[in-house]
């Protein structure tokens, strides 16, 4: 086996370990299916294209205009991997990859809350503008454990931030101790058509180290 075999080996190995709930390097690829992730408001239209994702397959969102209209989203709140204790499983970074294909989405959203009960915790991406059917990533980094000062001052706003007439959201450490929603969440005018591919956690810098370092030294004792 060569190195990048064995750092692939080591990955698994890690993820089999872990707690369970939600679990570092989770990517929803949707190279065979929509892993899990459907429509997040009555506005949006859902489908599965095999082909044209980063790379291989990705799901398309698009814009119902009949009224009322709302922004339009994929999330998950079925797959073990995506949901619990941030904190508790080394999560410090999320994001997924964006397709623009017509109009410009004013507002590209990365949201987490804990039921559909509940209003949560989103981060702006800001506005991303159609370019040449190219995938844009978009990755944020976070310590789950903020205060909720300390999350607005790194970027992150509450779903009653932005519409002040909602119920306001719990604190963000006791969102991200309970995630049970992730979100790729779009704002816009009129028709929208966007694509949605891997969707992922990221681990602690540390962690990811440590995995790399400890697959090259596994792979070198292979090798020798």
């Amino acid at each position: 086996m060569n190195a990048k075999h064995w750092i692939t080996v080591c990955a698994a190995g890690l993820l089999a370990v872990s707690a369970s709930g939600a679990l570092v390097g989770t990517v929803a690829t949707f190279d065979s299916d929509e892993e899990g992730f459907e429509g997040s408001t009555t506005s949006t239209v859902q489908v599965y294209v095999a082909g044209g994702g980063n790379p291989d397959g990705h799901v398309e969102i698009r814009k119902d205009l009949t009224p009322p209209v709302f922004d339009i989203g994929t999330r998950n709140s079925v797959t073990t991997g995506f949901l619990g204790d941030y904190a508790a499983a080394g999560v410090t970074g999320a994001g997924y990859d964006l397709n623009v294909f017509n109009s410009t989405a004013d507002h590209a959203y990365l949201r987490f809350r804990r039921d559909v009960t509940e209003n949560g915790w989103v981060y702006d991406f800001g506005m991303i503008s159609p370019n040449g059917n190219a995938w844009v990533p978009l990755d944020v980094a976070f310590d789950p454990t903020w205060d909720d000062l300390t999350a607005r001052a790194n970027g992150w706003l509450t779903d009653d931030d932005i519409d002040p007439t909602s119920d306001p959201s719990p604190a963000f450490a006791t969102v991200m101790a309970d995630v049970g929603w992730i979100e790729a969440r779009i704002a816009s005018e009129g028709s929208t058509i966007v694509g949605i591919d891997n969707v992922r956690l990221v681990p602690e810098p540390a962690a990811l180290t440590m995995l790399v370092l400890g697959g090259l030294l596994i792979a070198r004792r292979r090798m020798a």
